[in-house]
């Protein structure tokens, strides 16, 4: 088992219960549209778009929001982190502009591995591993539409 990226939407009231405290993250239930597991694939695809290990520069850090500015007390052992409804919708944009070239200009796997992102190991392939997050970059570009279009914020963690 692994550390798992996980999204959840939230509406704007069961945020503030979690940022305060009164809701733990687990404790939510929500529905299979609400939720996006992006597998082992989030630091990976952070370092993509931000070309940084954590934080980065808006709108491309609130794809994978590893955010000092937005991080959630919380439960969770690798962390927990936010994204308003407008910085949703800012992130979703943003997603909307990229196309397989211009993600395959800003991927460069030897400096992935030099970084020694999480989950890449040493064998790996790098036309493997760009399919595979360049598969999740397209599962978030639909997820961040539709949590845009419902005006949600979003609740990222790794698990």
């Amino acid at each position: 088992m692994g550390m798992i990226g996980n999204y959840i939407a939230v509406e704007n009231s069961l945020l503030e219960q979690i940022l305060n405290g009164d809701k733990a993250i687990l404790e939510i239930e929500a529905n299979q549209d609400q939720t996006l597991d992006i597998d082992k694939s989030w630091q990976a695809l952070h370092y993509l778009l931000c070309k940084n290990i954590d934080n980065g520069e808006p709108p491309m850090s609130y794809v994978v929001p590893l955010l000092d500015d937005n991080v959630i007390d919380s439960e969770q052992d690798f962390g927990a982190f936010y994204i308003t409804p407008e910085q949703v919708k800012t992130a979703s944009n943003f997603l909307n502009m990229l196309n397989d070239d211009t993600i395959k200009r800003m991927y460069n796997f030897q400096e992935m591995q030099q970084q020694e992102l999480y989950p890449l190991v040493e064998d790996d392939d790098e036309n493997e591993f760009y399919e595979y997050i360049f598969s999740y970059l397209t599962e978030l570009k639909w997820y961040f539409m539709q949590v845009a279009k419902q005006g949600d914020a979003i609740v990222f963690y790794i698990l």
